[in-house]
């Protein structure tokens, strides 16, 4: 197609994620759209703009832009320019934008430029836990971005709720593809015959062999509701001396957490005899980094997710392919991961005294464990399969190409 600007058309798809580290939300999904007959380019900060890393997809172009997380008005503006001078360079007839500032910038850009079809995927909404004059900006962003939009995807129903209520879309205009998800799930890498046992996984973790344990994976942070989980652990191990805590993550600046939270997790062994630091770590095992998650949840006997908001947690997703049961906030995104009363229990969103009581009903109950766990493959599977997704992606690129102005 070729538009009296002089913009020529193809069958060329251009993805815009803020960070490298962020391809993994569209690993797989990026070779399969190439696979299908789409020219694929993708962009994001590189750490090494000359060499992009190995978590891209085989056939998909990578370049570098600008992008930075945190609000920067001179280097966004860099940005911008960037990915507008890169549209004109690339022509795609479809931008697909996600994460925050890569989604408004690239929104954005792509509007100014007169691509097509503009696609933003909306992955999370940051102005759900804000307060104040943060959650105004925050929203009016996330109404900028959508604004720019040809077409709005939201990685769950319930976050599309949320953007409709609060204003940020008008109804009928967004949806969610199949069940939601942004990439779906990969089976096969959470098969649980391909999977180590899970006794091989407590001691690759130095996780003690017959403790009952809860684990978590995520980032340290206020929003994920590591705070919560620490307190609620704390309330049971009174009556459960052998309830263990396994935490895979790291803290982060950007949404920290209180110091009182920092030290029940951090064990400093320059501190043992210290008498101001005589927190008890034994049951707490931190592992701040896995290439393979599988491994943690084998080693887990409970999923806990007390996160404050999510679009479609993958996590939660993940555990239950394990066989894992979750036990969670009824937060957004996180009711559409878990099938509560069948694949794991939630609670209401902020109340640690109900998120103590659901762990201690399956820490003391491995019938019901087991009975949630066996019901979660064949549940994640037909909602979320992976490949069913991209199917669908591809799809819709096809239809919403073929009537683009």
């Amino acid at each position: 197609m070729r538009r009296s600007d002089g913009f020529a058309g193809s069958a060329r798809v251009l993805y815009l994620l803020t960070d490298e580290v962020s391809a993994v939300l569209v690993r797989g999904q990026l070779g399969f759209v190439h696979h299908e007959g789409f020219e694929v380019t993708a962009a994001a900060r590189l750490a090494d703009p000359g060499r992009p890393g190995a978590e891209w997809d085989r056939g998909v172009t990578v370049e570098h832009l600008p992008f930075v997380r945190q609000p920067s008005p001179g280097r966004d503006l860099l940005a911008l320019w960037a990915t507008i001078r890169l549209i004109r360079r690339v022509r795609p007839a479809i931008v697909n934008a996600s994460t925050p500032k890569a989604g408004l910038l690239g929104m954005l850009a792509a509007r100014l430029t007169r691509v097509p079809v503009r696609v933003y995927v909306v992955r999370g909404l940051r102005f759900e836990t804000a307060a104040g004059w943060r959650r105004r900006v925050l929203r009016s962003l996330e109404r900028v971005a959508v604004t720019a939009a040809t077409h709005v995807v939201f990685n769950s129903a319930s976050l599309l709720a949320v953007a409709e209520r609060d204003g940020v879309i008008a109804p009928g205009r967004g949806e969610v593809i199949a069940a939601g998800s942004g990439n779906g799930v990969d089976a096969e890498r959470f098969a649980t015959a391909a999977l180590p046992g899970h006794g091989d996984a407590r001691r690759r973790l130095g996780v003690p062999a017959e403790a009952t344990v809860i684990g978590f994976v995520g980032r340290f942070t206020h929003d994920k509701g590591i705070a919560d989980l620490v307190d609620a652990v704390g309330s049971l191990r009174a009556d459960r001396p052998g309830l263990h805590l396994l935490l895979v993550g790291q803290f982060e600046h950007g949404d920290p957490v209180a110091a009182r939270v920092r030290a029940a997790i951090d064990h400093d062994p320059d501190h043992d005899h210290d008498p101001d630091h005589d927190h008890d770590h034994d049951h707490v095992t931190v592992v701040p980094w896995l290439d393979d998650t599988a491994v943690a949840y084998r080693a887990m006997d409970v999923l806990a997710f007390p996160s404050y908001r999510e679009g479609l947690p993958n996590v939660p997703l993940e555990a239950q392919l394990c066989e894992v049961p979750v036990v969670g906030y009824a937060a957004t995104g996180t009711v559409d991961a878990v099938d509560a009363g069948r694949t794991g229990v939630l609670v209401p969103t902020g109340d640690t005294g109900a998120l103590a009581g659901a762990l201690a009903e399956l820490v003391d109950d491995a019938g019901r464990r087991r009975e949630l766990g066996r019901q979660g493959p064949p549940w994640v599977l037909a909602n979320f399969d992976r490949a069913a997704l991209w199917r669908a992606w591809a799809e819709r690129y096809r239809r919403w190409a073929a009537v683009a102005p």
